[in-house]
């Protein structure tokens, strides 16, 4: 496949992606509703929803980024999706505890270790940006 059809192909899944994780991100008991034919959810499936629209934006960034790779830049496309995926799953873990007072044994790790993450993304997302300038 050349690089121009990856190119499209690479925005068709990144505009796709990107409507269904921010579609899941604002309003996942709708969709969630339209995709399974559900009228009520339990309380956590619009939090699971919400992780999931983070990680499709997150693919969809990383697709947007890349769709004009031809090297290196890759990289720095992968680790822009990670971040965004970590930053997002941070938010939406802590607020299904602070807000949606959901929280199981394993929220307060979950939401340590994606804050930790994103931190470390970032740190190693700047730097990847600065050597490739």
């Amino acid at each position: 496949m050349d690089i121009a059809h990856r190119g499209k192909l690479l925005s068709l899944f990144a505009i796709a992606e990107g409507a269904t994780g921010l579609a899941l991100l604002v309003v996942p008991t709708i969709l969630l509703s339209l995709l399974f034919g559900t009228r009520q959810v339990g309380p956590e499936a619009p939090v699971i929803g919400r992780i999931c629209g983070a990680a499709l934006l997150a693919v969809a960034a990383t697709s947007w980024d890349a769709r004009n790779d031809k090297g290196r830049q890759g990289t720095l496309g992968l680790l822009v999706g990670v971040t965004l995926y970590n930053c997002l799953a941070t938010i939406v873990l802590a607020y299904s505890a602070l807000v949606l007072e959901l929280a199981g044994i394993l929220l307060w790790p979950a939401v340590f270790y994606h804050a930790t993450t994103s931190l470390w993304c970032l740190i190693v997302t700047w730097r990847t940006s600065k050597a490739q300038s």
